[in-house]
């Protein structure tokens, strides 16, 4: 059996922990307005975990945002008076930063599941130049956070970690990349990495994540399939950069032309049956409170008409103006467009 070396306790200067240069603040963030008032009335009452280093100094192993809020510059008087000294749990000095690492690995709380993946990549790299085999990590590491056991899945983090790393070096990734997680950030390695620079930027544009943010992706790179070409090249048309740089455009509204931009050069055929209903629809004329919808994908002949009616005169009308058409237009130039509309769901 393997003997641990004894932790001790002690009471630390500030001036002799390093919470900078350490190896396990693994997923910097802030302390909720909660803890903060706790630790501004009670002071630390749970020790941080340190690792004794040499020359009576320590390196910061958990308790960071406790750590960073109490040293930092605040408007709360009574902080000084509570960052003279800490309370901490101290490793000895002999325990291998492997297995330092399995410890912070313990520390982390159990209902959190949503880790950025950026971070937790990082995170697999320290296990794996640290002895651990990408076996080891898929049955020991990645299920405290929240992920399934899988060697493919350590594959794609570790390169992940690799691609961005080199992007770092180069330009530094935006904040809005480090909140997305695993399922989100993981289809960048559908890019190349001259690609990935544009890949990343497009996420501080979108404002998106989740299954759209996927779905995004997923059209960006079929498209530059098709079409022979780097996604850098097809984010640089004029078309897409109109949108993409339109300061007035919502989130949500710069997605919808995106997305519909990307896929009518996906499904051009789809995109131009949209487009011949959309225009033959609105001919038609159709009265206020209703309205005429094909199948998405054109896949049958069907047409959808809703009426919206408060009353049996109401149906009326909309029964008579579908018999007869808009005011501006004979039956027979009713019946016509009508026709024109079926002729475009019976296209091949």
């Amino acid at each position: 059996m393997k003997i641990t070396p004894a932790w001790d306790f002690s009471t630390l200067a500030v001036g002799q922990i390093e919470a900078e240069d350490t190896p396990f603040n693994w997923f910097p963030g802030v302390l909720s307005t909660n803890e903060q008032n706790s630790l501004t009335k009670d002071g630390v009452q749970l020790p941080l975990l340190v690792q004794a280093v040499q020359d009576s100094r320590y390196l910061l192993v958990d308790g960071f945002k406790r750590f960073f809020w109490l040293t930092s510059g605040t408007e709360f008087p009574d902080k000084k008076e509570l960052t003279t000294q800490f309370p901490c749990l101290v490793i000895s000095e002999s325990v291998s930063i492997s297995d330092v690492a399995k410890i912070r690995l313990n520390t982390l709380p159990t209902v959190e599941s949503n880790f950025s993946a950026v971070q937790l990549s990082g995170v697999l790299k320290l296990f794996l130049e640290n002895g651990y085999s990408k076996e080891e990590i898929a049955v020991q590491v990645l299920p405290r956070f929240g992920q399934k056991s899988s060697v493919k899945l350590v594959r794609q983090l570790l390169d992940l970690h690799q691609m961005l790393l080199l992007q770092n070096q180069q330009f530094q990734l935006p904040d809005a990349i480090m909140r997305l997680g695993c399922e989100d950030l993981l289809p960048l390695l559908k890019f190349s990495q001259k690609e990935i620079s544009s890949v990343v930027a497009l996420v501080e544009r979108m404002e998106v994540s989740g299954k759209k943010w996927r779905n995004l992706l997923q059209v960006l790179d079929e498209v530059s399939r098709l079409r022979e070409t780097s996604a850098s090249e097809i984010l640089a048309l004029p078309e897409i950069q109109k949108i993409l740089m339109d300061t007035k455009l919502q989130g949500p509204v710069r997605y919808r032309l995106l997305k519909q931009l990307l896929d009518s050069w996906r499904y051009p055929e789809l995109s131009d049956l949209r487009q011949k209903f959309k225009q033959g629809r609105k001919r038609l004329k159709l009265a206020p409170r209703m309205t005429l919808e094909s199948d998405q994908f054109f896949e049958n002949d069907d047409l959808t008409l809703t009426l919206k009616i408060r009353s049996f005169e109401e149906l009326r009308k909309h029964l008579k103006y579908l018999g007869s058409g808009a005011t501006e237009l004979t039956t027979e130039n009713t019946e016509e467009l009508w026709n024109d509309l079926f002729a475009v769901l019976q296209e091949d």
